[in-house]
């Protein structure tokens, strides 16, 4: 009877989960019904609308973005064509709003070292500019320059989630603040109308930043230059990576060429002796 006795406890036990991860589950759907939802339907009623007006107004607002070349980094884009989607209007658990920054005229650039090469594609692949590059490579078909064409467009988004199981409600924003991407976790009370107007001036560039935080002088150059290392240790981090995979291909090219060599040689080899056996 042991056997079946562990078999019932293995039962028992399961069933205990299950019955603890219901219990978890509808405890978050109750937190997101009092809590979560009437913000999220009230975030829905008010971006729809901003949205909506985007739409027909059409107004001129332009961006600054460091995707530039190195002795100019700046470019600015203009910023059109707004969406707002919503996975359900009565109760909404995601809300997204995209719209696009575009170049008025194509720009193409000369980036004349290999180290800058990188630095400036891992910049463009950090916001997701769309981009073409063409390199310029040296003897040893390895990279001393290249020709950057930025194309574009580069999407702008705002993502709101509803997220019962942390009691928050996210905010992720992809090319709006300082850094390519930035995201907020909020308790439901803190997303009130001053946090959703405040969300709107970010999309329409009045305001640079979602959270205003009020800091000393001292605390302010601190948090300054943190972001700086940050950044820069990110862009170094992305560098590193994309000089791998550069690295990677090189070798790969390398060694076809290698390989094409060797072959050309045995089938010179083989010719001649082929035809040394003619004779």
């Amino acid at each position: 009877m042991a056997l079946l006795d562990d078999l019932q406890a293995e039962v028992k036990k399961i069933r205990a989960e299950q019955h603890r991860h219901n219990a978890e589950l509808d405890a978050q759907e109750q937190f997101y019904s009092e809590h979560i939802r009437p913000i999220m339907f009230g975030a829905y009623e008010y971006l729809i609308e901003i949205v909506e007006n985007l739409q027909i107004i059409a107004p001129d607002i332009y961006a600054s973005y460091p995707i530039g070349p190195p002795e100019k980094k700046a470019m600015v884009l203009k910023q059109k064509d707004y969406k707002f989607n919503f996975d359900n209007a009565k109760s909404p658990r995601q809300l997204d709003i995209i719209c696009r920054c575009v170049l008025e005229q194509s720009f193409e650039f000369h980036v004349p070292t290999k180290d800058e090469v990188i630095r400036q594609a891992a910049t463009l692949e950090s916001y997701r500019f769309p981009y073409h590059r063409r390199d310029i490579l040296d003897k040893r078909q390895e990279i001393r320059g290249a020709t950057f064409s930025l194309e574009g467009p580069m999407k702008v988004h705002i993502r709101i989630v509803a997220d019962p199981a942390d009691k928050r409600i996210i905010v992720n924003l992809r090319n709006l603040e300082d850094l390519p991407f930035k995201s907020y976790k909020f308790s439901p009370e803190a997303v009130d109308d001053a946090l959703l107007e405040r969300l709107a001036r970010v999309l329409m560039r009045q305001e640079t930043t979602l959270v205003a935080v009020k800091v000393c002088e001292k605390v302010r150059e601190d948090l300054r230059r943190k972001i700086e290392v940050e950044k820069l240790q990110r862009e170094q981090d992305l560098a590193q990576a994309y000089a791998q995979l550069e690295s990677e291909k090189l070798a790969e090219h390398n060694a076809k060429l290698t390989t094409r060599a060797k072959q050309a040689v045995v089938d010179k080899a083989g010719a001649f002796v082929k035809a040394f056996s003619k004779n």
